[in-house]
């Protein structure tokens, strides 16, 4: 009886996998899409710190600014930190770092805005071993969750570029 099972799944799968094949989808950011568009008109401020630099680095990866930038997109990063994980002798094991992302998108002709809000995430890192090995551990903390946060404002710009036409 096994094997009927597996000729139903085998039948179910083959017509899953037909109607999508019939379907329109097309991929998101496909050069000349309308997201691919708004997304190269998007100039990104100046970062001013280090955690600025890695989430802009980030972003940039994804906004590809062309010659005739319509939009300037600004983000400020607040992070803070909770202890975790607390020992017997009060010395936390984990700490958790928490982000927020406040971001701006502005147009470069007349300065009005487009969209603003904020994005939130977190991460965590663990309290023992060296210094040398606690202080990479934060570091890397740190950059993760500001690749998140990068890739949460892009989730946001993509969801707001239809209200974003001139």
């Amino acid at each position: 009886m096994w094997w009927f099972r597996r000729n139903i799944l085998y039948s179910a799968s083959l017509l899953i996998g037909l109607a999508l094949a019939g379907c329109t989808l097309e991929p998101l950011y496909k050069s000349g899409s309308e997201t691919a568009d708004f997304l190269q008109n998007i100039e990104l401020d100046v970062p001013k710190d280090r955690d600025s630099y890695v989430l802009y680095n980030r972003l940039s990866e994804r906004l590809h600014s062309g010659q005739g930038t319509r939009y300037l997109l600004s983000i400020t990063p607040r992070k803070s930190e909770a202890r975790a994980g607390i020992a017997a002798d009060g010395r936390a094991q984990r700490k958790i770092v928490t982000g927020f992302a406040d971001y701006t998108i502005v147009q470069i002709a007349d300065g009005k805005e487009v969209q603003s809000g904020s994005v939130k995430a977190f991460t965590g890192y663990a309290q023992s071993g060296s210094n040398v090995a606690i202080l990479a551990a934060s570091n890397d903390a740190y950059d993760r969750l500001m690749i998140q946060l990068a890739d949460k404002v892009l989730d946001a710009l993509i969801l707001i570029q239809p209200q974003a036409k001139p």
